[in-house]
């Protein structure tokens, strides 16, 4: 069976059939959000990749942006020659992930929440972020417009890790409500 179909029925959510280039989906709602997880490919000239994302529009409320992601080698680089992140204080979570943010108050107070920094962990790639491009990578979102995004570089193919991310994503929308820095349309 098809993983989105499947995480699609798992979820009691909607699966959406793919066209053309675009992959199959599933959307998700959770209270006034629309939760999207698909597979997008990137092309560089010949080259292919395809990547898992997960993406939800928000209202900001205020300039608050945050990046999280794993402490790979090109990052411990880019930390030797002065890059900076914010530590949150929990050692082993800081040790692994590199998050960068605007506000770092805030960050620190969306990621005090375990079971967030559990689920995070819990993932074998991080990528999360803020952004004001739809999908990532495509086009510039207008003014005000942001997304909530994720990615990963393969096809996830687990159901329950499909699962865990959608949990991830229902705390940190509630989290970021809760500590207003995003709103409700």
């Amino acid at each position: 069976m098809n993983i989105w179909n499947e995480f699609a029925n798992e979820t009691n959510e909607t699966f959406k059939e793919g066209y053309s280039w675009r992959s199959d989906s599933v959307e998700i709602k959770h209270k006034h959000w629309k939760i999207v997880f698909d597979n997008y490919t990137l092309w560089s000239g010949k080259y292919s990749t395809s990547v898992t994302r997960i993406v939800v529009p928000i209202t900001l409320q205020g300039d608050f942006k945050f990046e999280i992601y794993n402490e790979g080698f090109i990052r411990k680089v880019e930390k030797l020659f002065g890059a900076q992140d914010i530590e949150i204080g929990y050692q082993d979570f800081d040790k692994y992930f590199t998050i960068k943010s605007n506000n770092e108050a805030k960050t620190k107070t969306l990621f005090r929440n375990k079971e967030i920094r559990d689920l995070i962990s819990s993932q074998k790639e991080v990528n999360i972020q803020i952004c004001n491009q739809r999908g990532i990578w495509e086009e510039q979102l207008s003014e005000n417009e942001f997304e909530l995004s994720y990615y990963c570089d393969s096809k996830v193919r687990d159901i329950n890790t499909l699962k865990n991310l959608l949990k991830l994503f229902e705390l940190l929308l509630n989290e970021m409500l809760q500590i207003n820095v995003i709103t409700i349309k």
